[in-house]
């Protein structure tokens, strides 16, 4: 009668087996069929949608990839010198117009970088962003053939700069290099274009007169130079005040507000870029009082109400003793369902004579308890 039963139970465990399998490669066969005739019926010219970035911001794709034989995005000019000051506060529009399919050839300023390395040192946030735009230009420059450096050659002489009339004064020597330089690519700006059609390849054919632009911000953004606002940080050990945070001398360069006045005097064309938001998607950001961002309030650290806590049954080591964030000890009242463990009422009149601060309780090592002195 065994040996009967042997060979069934197998029998029946094969036949399941195939059966399980057979239903399986059936739900695949389904599944595949639907996802090819879903994607059959998906439009091919639909627009792509917004990439997600992991900080929040969203990045645009330009339309030309979206679609099929669209046109180009229309450029802002042919030669744009960037200033400091949109380095600093409106990378991404450096960022845009160093994306493929773009045609605006970028001139970095040597006094640019110079501002850069005097602003990226320390924790502020006006620090955090000329340390942002330094690594841009690291990742973009001689990657990248549309985005260049000023040469050291590439500037013209201040008294150059105004032609037939005196030189005004009272500007500062780093207006005056970035000035220079873009006065130098609007004299140049024919051979800047023609070098980079031949780099571009055959096909590029040059039209009319190249349009330069010098590129500053629109508006002049708040102090930024105060450390970074760290939460929690009234609740200081030291009695002591912190001293008050220093301003960076050199944050007037990241203004642009010089350059765009002398850049209307001495002729030239200015392109006003808005300023990076500090607060995508209305994410606040922990900054100081005088940064881009609203800081946030410390949050209140959390305690457990005590009345809550005594209707529960209290917890392991919660007895309290006089004096001490109570005034009388939290016992466990037999009976209840706290879904603790109840300890004998022998350990509990130990623990209340313990939390009497006058009274003395020697305790022998083999646990039994002596009498106090009297």
């Amino acid at each position: 009668m065994a040996d009967v039963k042997g060979p069934t139970i197998a029998s029946n465990k094969m036949a399941m087996s195939r059966a399980l399998g057979a239903a399986f490669l059936n739900h695949q066969v389904q599944q595949l069929e639907k996802t090819a005739t879903t994607r059959a019926s998906a439009p091919r010219g639909a627009p792509a949608k917004p990439a997600r970035k992991r900080d929040g911001e969203t990045t645009e794709i330009d339309e030309e990839k979206g679609r099929q034989g669209g046109g180009k995005a229309e450029k802002d000019a042919d030669i744009i010198v960037v200033d400091a000051s949109v380095l600093v506060h409106a990378i991404h529009q450096v960022k845009k117009w160093c994306r493929d399919g773009r045609e605006e050839i970028v001139i970095v300023p040597l006094e640019a970088l110079n501002t850069l390395d005097l602003l990226k040192k320390g924790m502020s946030s006006l620090a955090q962003r000329a340390r942002a735009a330094s690594r841009v230009l690291e990742a973009q420059v001689g990657t990248n053939q549309r985005i260049r450096v000023q040469r050291d050659d590439a500037f013209v002489l201040w008294d150059e700069v105004f032609e037939n009339q005196a030189p005004p004064t009272g500007s500062p020597e780093w207006v005056r290099r970035t000035i220079c330089c873009a006065r130098w690519e609007v004299n140049h700006a024919a051979d800047e274009v023609d070098a980079s059609l031949v780099n571009a390849g055959p096909g590029k054919v040059g039209g009319t007169q190249p349009r330069v632009l010098l590129a500053v911000l629109s508006q002049a953004p708040e102090a930024q130079s105060e450390a970074v606002f760290i939460p929690n940080n009234h609740l200081s050990a030291s009695p002591v005040p912190l001293p008050a945070p220093q301003t960076n001398r050199h944050e007037p360069r990241s203004s642009g507000a010089l350059v765009a006045l002398w850049a209307a005097k001495a002729g030239l064309k200015v392109l006003e870029v808005p300023p990076t938001p500090s607060a995508v998607n209305g994410t606040p950001r922990n900054t100081s009082p005088g940064g881009d961002g609203a800081a946030l309030p410390p949050r209140p650290p959390r305690r457990p109400n005590e009345d809550e806590r005594a209707k529960r049954g209290g917890r392991r080591n919660s007895y309290l003793r006089n004096g001490e964030r109570g005034s009388s000890p939290v016992t466990v009242r037999p009976g209840a369902g706290t879904g603790l463990v109840e300890r004998p009422p022998a350990v509990m009149a130990m623990m209340e004579a313990v939390a009497q601060p006058s009274r003395v309780v020697r305790v022998l090592a083999r646990g039994e308890k002596l009498e106090p002195d009297t």
